[in-house]
This record gives structure tokens, C-alpha cells and sequence, in this order.
């Protein structure tokens, strides 16, 4: 079995074919199943492996008794000739009653299934979470939702999809995505970050959520940005009946915090979103924001020891997949030492 890179994504697989095994599926059930396979080529393989692995043994009374009792008589006298019982596949066998089937396949199926999801490393998926998609350190991930429009997660990523009739709801928890969002203007499509809410019909934008701040950049389009505490009473209005503190256009990034006030400034889009090439770009960026974009990217993360360290400036262009880049360049800098483990990689500045 070729194990997916998100070990959640196996889960859900898992907890699905359990589910369309043994349960009475409903049409929406089965309309919301169909939506999960088509938000990523990984759903689909996950599936597949899942099913691969589900392996039904003959049901009782396939072989005669007689055979049964002579082939373990073999076994249990290990002769040297004998260590090894053929097994012929091709043994016929019989279609079992519809009743007789369900009996005879649970415990089967339900034992495959339930190996599956330990095996992962994980409980069992609860339906409850659906909708929720994570992403570890170093690992990326793409949704296409049921309305056409797609969601790049970065590493280190939690974020958690609610459509509903009015409205298409996302939660971005932690982390970061690239939203590009299918035109609906009966439906806005809204992230909410917990510090920021942003607000767009069709176009496509960066959240960045880093503690609780919240950095919107806005690649086409425009869209509509407000702080927490400056939300209408009612949730369930369109972008034109809201009263947003700040419109964003293409070009434009601002920073949402609890306390700060919305400012518009143009940016360099295509360093914004350089994590979807695979790449880290820092323009005099304080090492403290380098080493969470870095730890983003690498399981093994960078740490700072000490205050001062955490404002030295980086620039350049360095590898998300390949972190020698970033090290060796620290490695290089006058008034930085640093220290590799198996676990992290620590700078500190130097002792004068």
C-alpha cells in the first residue's frame, strides 16, 4: 500500500469505506462522497489504497470438513516436505444469500477497516470533522470544492470549509492559503481568521495567519477586509451591503491585528505567494518571521535562542524544499552560530 502524504486525508478515506460498506447511504451522503473524491487527486488514491486493502476470506463451508481437518493435520506435523500447504485460489465458491452475506462480511470488513485507521496512526475519523483539512510541516496540499473554486494550504495548515446555501464559509485556524475563488454573487465567499474577516465573490487572494494577525494579500480582483470587532450583527450579507473597514485590490496587502488600525499598501504579490512555487522570499524580513516561514516547509525546525537574534534582517530567495539553502546562508553571516541537531537547527548570535 502506497500510504498518502496526509495521513488525515487516509483517515477520511477509511472512515468512507467503512461507511459505504456497511451503512445505508443517503442521496446526500452519497452526492457528499462523490465531492470529496473531486476536491483532490490524493482523496482518490487514498480510496483506492483503502480498497485494495479490504481482502474478503471464503466464507464458511467453501472447503469440505475433511479438507479442512487434513490440511491442518499437515501444518501441525511441520514434516519438512510439508512446512508449506499450497493453496489453490481457484477454489470455487459459492454466492452466499444477501443475509448470509451481510453476516459473513462484517466482521471481515470491519476488522480490514478498522487495521486501516489504526495503522495510520490515527482514531477513528469523526463525520462531525468533515470539512476540516490540515497540512504538516513541509507538506502542501489542493482543494477544488464543490462550486469550482480551489485552495492551496501551506505547511502547517488548518483550515475548515462550510458551504451553505447563502453563503461559502471557510475558517482558516492556522497557517496559510491561496484562495481562488469561483464567481457566485448569490454566495460571497467569506474567511474568517478569528482577528480578520475577508470577503469576495470571484478573485483570488493570500491569508496569512501568523498568531493574531492576520496578512491579506490580494492577487485579482477585490475584496473586502474587516476586523473582528468591527463585524455586522447579521453574518449573512453580500459584499454590497456590508460596511467594510478596507476594499483591497490587486497588488494590495494589509495587516489585520486586534489593535491596529487597516492600511492598504502596494506589494510584491509574487513574494507574498512564493511558498506555491516552493520558495522563501525575505526583503530585510526579521529572522523571527523568516524562521516561522521556514518551519512551515521543514520538519526539522529553525530556532532562535535568545531576544536580539529574532531582528537580524534576511534577503534573498532561498529553497522550501531544499533548507540547506537558508542554513548555509545563516552559516555565512559574521554574527550568527549555528547548531545542527536531529530534531532542529538553533542560531543564536555571537558574543562579541
Amino acid at each position: 500500500m502506497s500510504e498518502p502524504t496526509n495521513r488525515q486525508i487516509w483517515a477520511e478515506a477509511s472512515a468512507w469505506f467503512v461507511e459505504f460498506r456497511f451503512g445505508a447511504l443517503s442521496e446526500s451522503s452519497r452526492d457528499a462522497f462523490l465531492e470529496w473524491l473531486r476536491r483532490s487527486p490524493d482523496h482518490i488514491r487514498a480510496y483506492l489504497d483503502v480498497s485494495h486493502t479490504y481482502v474478503e476470506l471464503p466464507p464458511p463451508g467453501v472447503l469440505p470438513d475433511a479438507e479442512i481437518s487434513r490440511l491442518l493435520e499437515k501444518a501441525r506435523s511441520r514434516l519438512a516436505d510439508d512446512d508449506i500447504v499450497p493453496f489453490d485460489p481457484r477454489i470455487p465458491r459459492r454466492e452466499p444469500s444477501v443475509p448470509d452475506r451481510i453476516v459473513r462480511r462484517w466482521p471481515w470488513a470491519l476488522a480490514a477497516s478498522l487495521v486501516i485507521i489504526l495503522a495510520s496512526g490515527l482514531t477513528a475519523w469523526r463525520f462531525l470533522e468533515r470539512g476540516l483539512y490540515t497540512t504538516v510541516a513541509g507538506e502542501g496540499r489542493t482543494l477544488t470544492l464543490a462550486d469550482g473554486s480551489r485552495i492551496e494550504l501551506n505547511g502547517r495548515t488548518r483550515l475548515r470549509v462550510e458551504y451553505s446555501r447563502h453563503e461559502r464559509d471557510i475558517a482558516l485556524l492556522e497557517g496559510q492559503a491561496l484562495f481562488q475563488v469561483a464567481k457566485d454573487k448569490s454566495r460571497p465567499f467569506i474567511v474568517d481568521t478569528g482577528t480578520a474577516q475577508i470577503r469576495a465573490v470571484g478573485t483570488a487572494f493570500d491569508v496569512h495567519k501568523e498568531g493574531a494577525a492576520t496578512t491579506v494579500t490580494v492577487l485579482e480582483g477585490t475584496v473586502a477586509v474587516q476586523p473582528a470587532n468591527a463585524l455586522p450583527a447579521s453574518q449573512s450579507v453580500s459584499v454590497a451591503q456590508a460596511t467594510p473597514n478596507l476594499l483591497l485590490t490587486a497588488g494590495e496587502q494589509t495587516v489585520v491585528t486586534p489593535q491596529g488600525s487597516l492600511k492598504p499598501r502596494a506589494t510584491n504579490v509574487a513574494a507574498a505567494t512564493a511558498w506555491t512555487r516552493g520558495q522563501l522570499e525575505f526583503d530585510e524580513t526579521p529572522l523571527s518571521q523568516v524562521a516561522e516561514e521556514f518551519n512551515r516547509s521543514s520538519p526539522r525546525p529553525l530556532v532562535l535562542s535568545g531576544t536580539a537574534v529574532g531582528s537580524v534582517r534576511i534577503s534573498g530567495v532561498y529553497s522550501s524544499v531544499d533548507p540547506a539553502s537558508l542554513i548555509l546562508f545563516l552559516r555565512n553571516q559574521p554574527d550568527l552560530d549555528v547548531t545542527e541537531t536531529d530534531g532542529e537547527i538553533q542560531v543564536r548570535t555571537k558574543p562579541h
